[in-house]
C-alpha cells in the first residue's frame, strides 16, 4: 500500500504553499494575534477574497456554481490538503460553510438553493453559522423546539439556539427547525437558511473556559421566504446527519497538530527556567515521538476519509473514528506541552513572557471542546460500533 502523495497532489500542495507565502502578511498575522477570528477585520476579509479569487472555496464544485470543474483531478483530497496547510499556518481557510453546508446544498438543495447560495460561498461572501443545539436539545438533537410555521410565501421562525459558534461573524444561519410538530421526532425537522441580519435575530455572546466565543442566538417572529428552505420540507434530519459527518472530518484536520509537534520539538531543545533541557528527558522524548507518530496516523485517517468522499460516499464511520482519535490526541499533545514547558507553560495566552505567546496554554483549555463539537465522542463510539461493526444499539 502506497501512502505517498502522487505527483499531481504534490504539485497542488506546492501551489497552496506558494499562495500562503505570498499572501500571509505581517498585517494578517497581527490582526489574528489580536482578535483571532472573533471579530475579523480588513486583513482577514482581504485574505478570504484572495482565496475566493483563486476559486479554492469551491475547488471541486461544478463550474456553474463557481467551482473549478474545468481543472482536472481536483477533489476532496485536494481540499483536505489545502485545509491541512492552512491549519498548519494558523490562518483562516475553508470553514464549515464550505466543508459541510455547501455539499449538502449540492446534494439535496433545490436548483434555486444552488444557484443563489453556492456562487456566494465559492467567492467567500457567504459564511454560515450552524444552528443545531438548543438549551434542551444537545446530544439528543431530535428534541429541538425551534419552530418554523409557514405563512403564505414566508416561514415564521421562533426559538433559541445555543453554542452557536461563529454567529457573530456569519452572514447566514444554517438553521435546524421543527416544521411538523405532529410528526415523529426525526421526521418533522427541516433546514432553513436565515440571513443573520434578519429582523428578529439577536446574537448574544457566550465565552467558554477556553476563551473562545460562542453564542446564544434568539429568533423571534423571524420571516424568511419559503424558498430559503433547503431541499424538501421535513427531510432535514437527513441533511443534518450528512452535514455533521462532513463537519467531523473538517474539525479534526490535524494540520495544526503537525505545527504543534514541530514547535514542541524545537522548544524541547531549549533550557527551562530550572536549567533542565526537556529533550534530555527520556520520558518526554518518548511522549514527543509518540505524538509525532499519532499525528502521522491522524493524517492518514484524513486521507482515507477524503478518498472515500471522492468516490461519492460520505464516510460516516471513518470520520467518526478520525474525530475520536484526533480530538483525544489534541488533549494529549496539550498535556505534553505543559509538562515539557514546565511552569512557563502555564503563563496565560498572549502573555509576553509565555512561550509562543501562550499558544499551548490556550490549547490546553481549548482541546476538551473538540471532544464535543460535531457530536460527543461517546455518541461517535456508538456510531462506530453500530454502523462500523454492526453491533446492536443498547437503546439510548
Amino acid at each position: 500500500m502506497d501512502f505517498e502523495l502522487d505527483a499531481g497532489q504534490r504539485a497542488w500542495l506546492a501551489e497552496v504553499r506558494e499562495f500562503l507565502h505570498e499572501n500571509v502578511t505581517a498585517e494578517l498575522r497581527a490582526e489574528l494575534a489580536e482578535h483571532d477570528l472573533e471579530f475579523p477585520g480588513g486583513e482577514v476579509a482581504r485574505f478570504r477574497r484572495k482565496i475566493g479569487e483563486k476559486g479554492w472555496f469551491g475547488l471541486n464544485w461544478p463550474r456553474e456554481y463557481g467551482g473549478l470543474a474545468d481543472k482536472e483531478g481536483l477533489g476532496a483530497i485536494h481540499l483536505h490538503l489545502l485545509m491541512s496547510e492552512f491549519e498548519y499556518w494558523g490562518v483562516p481557510g475553508p470553514d464549515l460553510t464550505v466543508t459541510s453546508v455547501a455539499p449538502m446544498i449540492m446534494r439535496h438543495g433545490t436548483e434555486q438553493n444552488k444557484s443563489e447560495w453556492l456562487p456566494l460561498i465559492a467567492r467567500g461572501e457567504m459564511i454560515c453559522a450552524v444552528g443545531y443545539s438548543e438549551p434542551d436539545a444537545g446530544t439528543d438533537l431530535a428534541n429541538l423546539r425551534t419552530s418554523a410555521v409557514r405563512d403564505g410565501d414566508e416561514w415564521v421562525i421562533n426559538g433559541t439556539k445555543i453554542w452557536n459558534s461563529g454567529a457573530q461573524r456569519a452572514t447566514h444561519e444554517w438553521l435546524c427547525v421543527r416544521t411538523d410538530p405532529n410528526a415523529a421526532r426525526h421526521r418533522g425537522i427541516s433546514v432553513i437558511v436565515v440571513p443573520i441580519d434578519s429582523p428578529g435575530v439577536t446574537v448574544r455572546p457566550l465565552y467558554a473556559w477556553s476563551g473562545y466565543r460562542t453564542n446564544e442566538v434568539h429568533f423571534r417572529d423571524v420571516r424568511v421566504p419559503v424558498t430559503n428552505l433547503v431541499g424538501e420540507v421535513n427531510r432535514g434530519w437527513t441533511y443534518i446527519t450528512g452535514a455533521l459527518d462532513l463537519e467531523r472530518g473538517a474539525l479534526t484536520n490535524p494540520g495544526d497538530l503537525r505545527r504543534a509537534v514541530d514547535e514542541l520539538r524545537e522548544l524541547a531543545r531549549r533550557p527551562r527556567r530550572d536549567g533542565t533541557v526537556p529533550a534530555e528527558s527520556p520520558p518526554l522524548r518518548r511522549r514527543l515521538a509518540q505524538a509525532e507518530a499519532d499525528v502521522a496516523v491522524a493524517t492518514l485517517m484524513g486521507y482515507e476519509a477524503a478518498s472515500i468522499l471522492d468516490g461519492g460516499v460520505i464516510p460516516s464511520v471513518e470520520v467518526s473514528v478520525e474525530k475520536v482519535f484526533t480530538s483525544e490526541l489534541r488533549q494529549r499533545i496539550a498535556v505534553l506541552a505543559l509538562d515539557l514547558l514546565g511552569p512557563d507553560g502555564l503563563l496565560a495566552h498572549r502573555s509576553p513572557a509565555a512561550p509562543l505567546a501562550g499558544t499551548f496554554e490556550r490549547l490546553y483549555r481549548a482541546a476538551p471542546l473538540m471532544r464535543f463539537g460535531g457530536g460527543t465522542n461517546e455518541v461517535l463510539r456508538d456510531i462506530i460500533a453500530q454502523r462500523g461493526h454492526k453491533m446492536p444499539s443498547y437503546g439510548r
